[in-house]
């Protein structure tokens, strides 16, 4: 019969092999669910500052029969990837015009790993200030602007990302 203190001493050895293991495993798990919840493998590639883009596009017609209908296009934005941690990053394209009638609702999509709230800083006078809430990754939110004028935009919780919508009448 052994003596207590051989028996602890291999109780000891166990208890650092399952540690290990243990460990090694927690480290594992972080490390897949940090790349898991991640945007689609299209948006991790490297995006340049746009600060100076702009998008302007123009009404879409179709024709149906004999009629021919107007149909307003919608303005897409990008939270790119990495943008939360990367101050070189903004809204893709962070300045944008608009004409009401053709294509005056934007879509703003989080392909970020992060959090990010839209939120207008400033709007023209009788126009609504709009906010996102909380927007994780994959999120989308949109708005549609009824009044012309300068919008001014950021993310609330990443002060460099700021935004330029510039809302304009039809002719």
């Amino acid at each position: 019969m052994k003596a207590p203190a051989e028996r602890r001493g291999l109780g000891t050895g166990v208890v650092f092999v399952v540690a290990t293991v243990f460990v090694v495993l927690l480290a594992g798990i972080a490390y897949y669910a940090s790349i898991g919840n991640t945007a689609p493998a299209q948006a991790h590639q490297t995006m340049p500052q746009a600060t100076a883009s702009t998008v302007t596009t123009r009404s879409a017609v179709s024709t149906t029969g004999s009629s021919a209908s107007t149909q307003p296009e919608m303005v897409q934005v990008i939270l790119p990837y990495r943008v939360a941690t990367n101050q070189s990053y903004n809204f893709q394209p962070s300045t944008i015009d608009l004409i009401i009638g053709i294509n005056n609702t934007v879509t703003w999509t989080n392909d970020d790993s992060a959090p990010h709230v839209v939120s207008a800083m400033s709007v023209p006078s009788g126009a609504a200030k709009f906010d996102s809430g909380n927007m994780m990754p994959g999120a989308t939110f949109s708005y549609t602007f009824t009044i012309p004028g300068t919008y001014k935009y950021d993310c609330t919780y990443h002060y460099w990302m700021q935004g330029t919508i510039e809302v304009g009448q039809a002719a």
